[in-house]
C-alpha cells in the first residue's frame, strides 16, 4: 500500500534528479506501477490514443472507454469490453474474442483456435490503440524497462497533473546514417505518472526519424472500481445484441483476400507514366534498355529510410552500366521539400511521384518498402524484395550483376 508521505518522497526526489541530470534505475518505479495495476481487478478507464507520423501530415486519434475483469486468468488478459460512441466494438469473455464488423454486424472467433488473444489483437493500429496490452494484463507484469540503457525521471507539472516522468531510450539504435547533420535515429518511451494517486496518465513512444517526431501517444484517466457485482454481461451480452445484430464466425488464419496479388518473378511490370522531383514526365515506354529498379517508399516509413543508403549504393555501381533507379513515393506531397530531403541525405536516384497510388496498387504492394527489378526491354519482373533487411544489398546485387552483363 502506497502512502502520500511516498509520493511526495518520489516526487521531490525526481524534482532533485531532475536538477542533476543523473542516470536512474526504472525498476523500482515500473514495478510499483504494476502493484498498482495488479491489484486492480475489476474496473474501467478511459483511453485516447493518436499515432503521428514523421512527415507531420497524418495523425491517427482513437477515443474509447475499456471494462476489464479479472477474477478469472484466460490466456494472460483480462475479459474486457471497449466502447466507442456508447457501442461495445471489441469484447473477450476469457473464449471468445467479438469484434465490430460495421454498422450491424460482430465477428466471432474462438480465441484458442486462433493461437490466443494476443495473436487477435495484432495487425490493427485501432485494436492497439483502444485495447492497451499493459493495463489488461492478469499474470505477468504489464510493464517493463526493457534493453532501455539511458533512464531518468524528472518532476512534471503538465494539464493540471503532478507528474512523476520516467524517460527511457534505447541508446543501441543511435547510429548515424551516413554524415549528415541529425541524420540519426532515437528511440524513447516516456511514462507519465499521475501522483498521488500513482496511476498511469500517459505512455508515450517517439521514435526521432532523421528530422522529424513519430510518436504513439495514449493518455488515461485513472483507473476506477465498477459496481459492485458487476460482471461481462453487463457491458457485452451476446444474447441481447442479437437483437440488433447479427453474428459471424471469423477465421483470422484463413488467407487474406487481396485486390491484387503481389508482383512476382515472370509478371510484366505494369505500365506508369509519373511525374518526378522537377516536374518532368516519366514513362515506362521511355524505358528500354538496362535494368529497372524501382523502389516503393514515403517519408514516414523507417525501414524505407534504412533501405535507401543500400539502394543509392547499387545506383552509384551500376548506373553506367545500365541500372535506371527510381523511387516511387505515394503518399508524400511536397515535391521541394521532399527533393531538398533526399539531397540532405546523398540521395541522387530519382523518385516519382504517383499521388493516386495506381503503380503501388498495380503491383499489389503490401508493405513498405518494396524492391523491384525488371528487365527494361521486355518490362518481365526478375526480383522482388519486399521490406528491409541488412542482407538487401547483397541479395539485390548478384540479379543486377547477372542482367547486366
Amino acid at each position: 500500500m502506497f502512502k502520500k508521505t511516498v509520493f511526495a518522497f518520489l516526487f521531490f526526489s525526481a524534482l532533485a534528479l531532475t536538477c542533476a541530470t543523473q542516470t536512474t534505475d526504472a525498476n523500482p518505479l515500473i514495478e510499483a506501477l504494476n502493484e498498482r495495476l495488479a491489484a486492480q481487478k475489476n474496473g474501467m478507464f478511459t483511453l485516447d490514443a493518436r499515432f503521428k507520423f514523421a512527415d507531420g501530415e497524418d495523425t491517427i486519434a482513437h477515443q474509447g472507454t475499456c471494462y476489464f475483469f479479472r477474477e478469472s486468468n484466460p490466456d494472460s488478459f483480462a475479459q474486457f469490453v471497449v466502447y466507442m460512441d456508447d457501442r461495445p466494438v471489441y469484447a473477450f469473455n476469457g473464449e471468445t474474442f467479438f469484434q465490430s464488423a460495421g454498422q450491424d454486424k460482430y465477428w466471432v472467433t474462438d480465441v484458442a483456435a486462433a493461437g490466443g488473444v494476443r495473436r487477435m489483437l495484432r495487425g490493427n493500429v485501432m485494436k492497439s490503440n483502444l485495447v492497451y496490452h499493459p493495463l489488461l494484463r492478469v499474470d505477468q507484469p504489464g510493464f517493463s524497462a526493457g534493453s532501455y540503457d539511458k533512464v531518468r525521471i524528472s518532476a512534471v507539472q503538465e494539464d493540471g497533473l503532478h507528474l512523476l516522468r520516467l524517460t527511457m531510450r534505447d541508446t543501441s539504435v543511435e547510429e548515424a546514417l551516413g554524415d549528415v547533420a541529425n541524420n540519426k535515429i532515437y528511440f524513447e518511451v516516456q511514462y507519465d505518472i499521475a501522483l498521488p494517486d500513482y496511476y498511469l496518465a500517459r505512455r508515450t513512444e517517439s521514435v526521432w526519424l532523421f528530422d522529424g517526431w513519430q510518436y504513439d501517444r495514449k493518455v488515461f484517466s485513472p483507473v476506477t472500481s465498477l459496481p459492485a457485482g458487476a460482471k461481462f454481461s453487463d457491458y457485452f451480452d451476446p444474447e441481447k445484441l442479437a437483437e440488433r445484430y447479427t453474428f459471424e464466425q471469423y477465421d483470422p488464419n484463413a488467407p487474406v483476400k487481396r485486390e491484387k496479388e503481389l508482383i512476382k518473378i515472370g509478371d510484366q511490370l505494369p505500365d506508369f507514366t509519373l511525374t518526378d522531383l522537377t516536374g518532368n514526365t516519366v514513362a515506362l515506354t521511355d524505358l528500354s534498355s538496362g535494368l529497372i529498379l524501382l523502389d516503393f517508399w514515403y517519408k514516414g516509413c523507417f525501414p524505407c529510410q534504412l533501405a535507401m543508403p543500400k539502394i543509392e549504393n547499387l545506383h552509384q555501381k551500376y548506373a553506367a552500366k545500365g541500372l535506371q533507379v527510381f523511387g516511387v513515393n505515394p503518399f508524400d506531397k511536397n515535391n521541394e521539400q521532399i527533393k531538398d530531403w533526399l539531397q540532405a541525405r546523398n540521395v541522387s536516384y530519382n523518385t516519382l511521384f504517383d499521388p493516386e497510388k495506381q503503380l503501388p496498387k498495380a503491383v499489389g504492394i503490401q508493405g513498405y518498402p518494396l524492391l523491384v527489378i525488371a528487365d527494361a526491354k521486355t518490362k518481365a519482373v526478375l526480383h522482388v524484395h519486399t521490406g528491409f533487411s541488412e542482407e538487401m544489398e547483397a541479395e539485390l546485387e548478384p540479379v543486377i550483376v547477372e542482367k547486366l552483363r
